[in-house]
């Protein structure tokens, strides 16, 4: 004998009073295995309209069916249930009960179900979770897409554009969050990282440390972004952003994928002879016409104050960029900066810099330490070695003894040995350069023009005042870095 305690109840009892009286109604209960017969009766002969009018009529009727399903649809005969409705449930492919209800229920579509409530709670809550899903996933790809979107609109693709500020945000994505596994350099000032834009561009990310943004620090970040946004040249690294959100100041610009002079020219000699002597020529007057271009072509005038073998990248074709403006100024000569910062780079700084006095000649003494250390493969250091050496060969007429004898010489007694013949004038050049006087010095254009015009009659340089300084140098602090001296 079956159990059916457990079974449905109604919620409002039936109100059958006759065909004039009752209220009660029938509803479509589709796809269900029929009751069990044992409180049914069968009758084949009618149809199943007359099936509904025979139970209606009859109190004790609780269901009706169909008694013969034909394909398509539709049937005919009847089943009748005067008793407990046994057995009863869904089923794949079932068939259609006609439920009696009281009126109260009738009202309220059921649908198709014995209690549609509960499946339209179950079904209601999944719609709500997957919208909420649905606005969750837009609002995100909404951000993702307007913070690439900032990232590559802040950082225009031509270099005639101005410089555009970013936020942290974007440069955190770029670098990994400043990851020390993207790590390229760092100096005194800040920390390089390599970063990645979303279309694929490589950038380079400058971040200042903190310990280098008091008051005036961050004044002068201010002012060098506002210089370097106008200088736009092929032997200076471009600008491309720069951020000065909250503590942070960081500069963004173009990476340099062969990295800095200083790793081939005081590397391994494998690394040495990656660069021929027309390659090193060519990165001599390169960074000469990017010097240049900052004391007089951009219509300011702009003393860059540490060029080294340091701060000159090299890009993919080998080309000279200058970089590393952290430090460059906005020279007004007819006025003395009270607030200026003088740095001096141990072996490149000039005699009047080392007086705290700031000229563009500071620039072309130090090009042309750097210019000597190219060809030569020496370092100058603070004890000016270098350049005391260069002077004794010069003054002996051994010149062409101080280029790189690891790399391979040009055959100087050959009339078409135009390369031997721009090495002598670059070794004569450099030493005009490091005129102990500033007045003795050419200008970074003067330098250019020598050094593209093969041709033309170059001064003779006087001995340079290299001993007096080398002892001013070693009287002085801890100069084995680069120093700074504030005039306030």
């Amino acid at each position: 004998m079956r159990e059916t305690s457990g079974s449905c109840r109604r919620n409002v009892p039936l109100n059958c009073g006759g065909n004039e009286t009752a209220t009660d109604g029938f509803v479509l209960v589709r796809g269900v295995k029929l009751p069990d017969t044992q409180n049914a009766s069968v009758d084949t002969s009618i149809s199943t309209e007359e099936c509904r009018d025979r139970c209606f009529a009859n109190c004790s009727c609780l269901a009706y069916a169909s008694a013969e399903i034909r394909e398509g649809g539709g049937g005919s005969g009847c089943i009748i249930w005067t008793g407990d409705l046994v057995d009863l449930h869904y089923v794949d492919r079932g068939q259609d009960l006609y439920l009696r209800l009281a009126e109260p229920e009738i009202a309220v579509p059921k649908g198709s179900k014995f209690a549609i409530g509960t499946v339209l709670a179950p079904v209601a809550s999944a719609v709500a979770i997957i919208l909420l899903i649905l606005i969750f996933f837009i609002c995100w790809r909404r951000k993702h897409r307007i913070s690439h979107k900032r990232l590559n609109d802040g950082i225009p693709q031509s270099s005639a554009m101005t410089v555009p500020s970013v936020d942290l945000h974007t440069l955190k994505e770029a670098t990994l969050n400043f990851s020390e596994n993207h790590v390229i350099g760092q100096g005194g000032f800040g920390i390089v990282y390599k970063g990645q834009l979303p279309d694929g561009r490589t950038i380079a990310v400058k971040r200042l440390r903190q310990c280098a943004l008091t008051r005036k620090g961050k004044c002068d970040f201010a002012r060098e972004v506002e210089v370097m946004a106008r200088l736009r040249h092929g032997n200076l690294v471009r600008l491309l952003a720069y951020c000065d959100e909250g503590e942070e100041r960081i500069l963004v610009y173009v990476y340099m994928p062969n990295k800095s002079l200083d790793l081939y020219i005081f590397g391994e000699p494998s690394l040495r002879a990656t660069l021929s002597w027309r390659q090193r020529l060519d990165i001599i007057n390169g960074i000469a016409q990017g010097v240049a271009y900052m004391h007089e072509g951009s219509g300011e005038s702009v003393v860059h104050r540490d060029l080294k073998l340091q701060n000159v990248l090299l890009d993919d074709n080998w080309r000279a960029k200058v970089a590393d403006f952290g430090t460059a100024k906005l020279f007004v000569a007819e006025r003395a900066d009270s607030s200026l910062t003088i740095v001096n780079s141990p072996g490149y700084a000039s005699p009047e810099s080392l007086r705290a006095e700031m000229t563009l000649k500071c620039d072309v003494y130090s090009f042309g330490v750097v210019l000597l250390e190219i060809l030569s493969v020496q370092r100058n250091g603070e004890m000016q070695r270098l350049l005391s050496h260069a002077w004794g060969l010069w003054e002996q007429d051994r010149k062409m003894t101080l280029l790189d004898s690891t790399a391979n010489l040009p055959l100087l007694s050959r009339p078409d040995s135009d390369i031997g013949s721009e090495l002598e004038r670059c070794i004569q050049i450099g030493l005009l350069c490091i005129q102990e006087s500033p007045d003795g010095r050419p200008a970074m254009s003067d330098v250019a023009a020598m050094l593209t015009t093969k041709t033309s009659q170059i001064t003779q340089p006087n001995r340079p005042g290299i001993y007096n300084r080398a002892r001013f140098v070693t009287g002085q602090a801890d100069l084995t870095r680069t120093t700074t001296i504030d005039l306030e």
